[in-house]
C-alpha cells in the first residue's frame, strides 16, 4: 500500500495532499504570505486523518519551480526537514506541470482530450514563467516546450506559435498586454492533489530520488536560461 505526501506553495496558494493505498486526503488554501504559518499544520492535518505518520510513508512529493522565490523556498525546506528526519526519497515535479494536471481536474470532461495547455506565472517586472504542455497516450502530460522565463513580447510570439488550447495560471497581465483575447483562458493556481497524480506514477516508474540530489529552478534572465540553485540541508 503506497503512501506518499504532496506538498505545493510555489504560488499564492498552499496545499497539501496525502495518498495511502485506495484513500486521498488534502487540504488547500490560499492566503498569502501564510505559507509558512500554514504548511505544517496542513501536514499534520493529513497525517492525523489518514492516521498514519510520517516514517510510514514511502515519498515526499514537492514541486521546485518556477514560482515565488520564497514560496518554494518553504515548500522545500518542509519537504526536506521531513525527508532527512524519516529519511525518506524526494519526488521533484514542475509547478508548470502540477498546473496543467490541475486544469484537468478542474475544468475538462475526463473523456476529453485537450490539446496543448500553456502554463504562465506572471514573474514581474514584464516577465512570464512559461510551459508548454500535452497529454501522450498513457494520459499523463508531457513537455511539448521546456519551462522558461521569457519577457511579454517574446511570451507573446510563444503563444502565437504554439497555439495553445488554453492559457493557465496568473498570466492576465500578458493577455491584455499582447493582446491575446482571441485564446481561451483560465485563471488558476497549482493543487497538491493534482501533484500526488503525477507523483504515484513517478513512484511507480521508480522515479523518486534522494533529497540532497533536489534542486529548485528558478528561471532568471531574459534569455531564459535555468539557474539551478541547491539548497543546504536545514
Amino acid at each position: 500500500m503506497t503512501s506518499i505526501l504532496a506538498i505545493e506553495t510555489s504560488t499564492a496558494a498552499c496545499s497539501v495532499a496525502l495518498s495511502v493505498g485506495e484513500s486521498r486526503f488534502s487540504r488547500y488554501s490560499e492566503e498569502p504570505r501564510s505559507h509558512t504559518r500554514l504548511i505544517m499544520a496542513m501536514v499534520d492535518a493529513v497525517l492525523v486523518e489518514a492516521g498514519i505518520t510520517v516514517a510510514m510513508l514511502d515519498a515526499i512529493a514537492v514541486t521546485i519551480g518556477p514560482g515565488s522565490f520564497t514560496g518554494l523556498r518553504i515548500g522545500f525546506a518542509t519537504a526536506q526537514g521531513l525527508a532527512f528526519g524519516a529519511q525518506l526519497p524526494v519526488i521533484p515535479v514542475s509547478t508548470l506541470q502540477v498546473m496543467a494536471q490541475t486544469y484537468r481536474r478542474k475544468y475538462t470532461d475526463n473523456d476529453q482530450r485537450p490539446g496543448v495547455v500553456m502554463p504562465l506565472l506572471d514573474a514581474r517586472m514584464g516577465e512570464f514563467n512559461c510551459g508548454g504542455y500535452q497529454l501522450d497516450r498513457d494520459e499523463q502530460y508531457e513537455t511539448v516546450i521546456e519551462d522558461q522565463l521569457l519577457d511579454a513580447e517574446a511570451a507573446g510570439e510563444l503563444v502565437e506559435r504554439l497555439n495553445p488550447e488554453v492559457i493557465i495560471g496568473d498570466g492576465m497581465a500578458l493577455v491584455e498586454s499582447a493582446g491575446l483575447q482571441q485564446y481561451r483562458y483560465q485563471s488558476l493556481h497549482p493543487d497538491a492533489f493534482d501533484l500526488l497524480d503525477i507523483a504515484l506514477i513517478k513512484q511507480a516508474r521508480d522515479e523518486a530520488v534522494d533529497i540532497g540530489s533536489v534542486e529548485l529552478v528558478y528561471l532568471r534572465g531574459t534569455d531564459a536560461w535555468k539557474k539551478h540553485t541547491k539548497l543546504r540541508a536545514v
